[in-house]
C-alpha cells in the first residue's frame, strides 16, 4: 500500500511546479495565438500589394500587441455622450401618433383630478378633526 501512496504523490506535482507548467503552457500559447494572427494578417494581402481590409465585430483592441501603443480607444465623455443621445431618441418614438399623445394627456388629467379629489377630502377630514394641544 506504501508503494501505491508513493507512486501517486510522485505522479502528481506539487502547487509550485504546477503553476509553471500553467504559465509556461499559457506564454506558449500567446505566442502561437500571436504567430497565427501575424499569418493571416500577411495572407489577406493580395497580389498587387492591397491589403484587404475585414470588418469585425465586437470589442475594438485597444493596445497594438507589436509596439504597445493604444489604437483606437474611446474616451469616457464620448461615450456618455453618445448614451446620452441614444436615450433622447428613445424617448422621441412614444408620442408619435396622434391618439398616443391624447391619451397621454388624458390620463394625466384624470390623475389630477382624482388626486385633486383625494386632497379635497383629506383637507375636509383634517378640518374636522380636533387639534392635538399638548400644553
Amino acid at each position: 500500500m506504501k508503494k501505491l501512496v508513493t507512486d501517486y504523490c510522485e505522479s502528481r506535482p506539487g502547487l509550485d511546479e504546477l503553476q509553471k507548467r500553467i504559465d509556461g503552457f499559457m506564454t506558449a500559447h500567446e505566442e502561437r495565438l500571436e504567430q497565427q494572427g501575424k499569418q493571416e494578417r500577411e495572407g489577406k494581402a493580395s497580389e498587387g500589394g492591397w491589403t484587404v481590409v475585414v470588418h469585425h465585430k465586437g470589442r475594438k483592441k485597444t493596445t497594438d500587441t507589436e509596439s504597445g501603443t493604444a489604437v483606437g480607444s474611446v474616451s469616457r465623455a464620448a461615450l456618455e455622450d453618445k448614451l446620452a443621445k441614444k436615450k433622447q431618441t428613445e424617448i422621441v418614438g412614444h408620442g408619435f401618433y396622434r391618439f398616443q399623445r391624447r391619451d397621454a394627456q388624458r390620463s394625466e388629467l384624470l390623475a389630477l383630478q382624482s388626486k385633486f379629489e383625494d386632497d379635497k377630502k383629506r383637507i375636509q377630514q383634517l378640518r374636522a378633526a380636533p387639534k392635538f394641544k399638548p400644553y
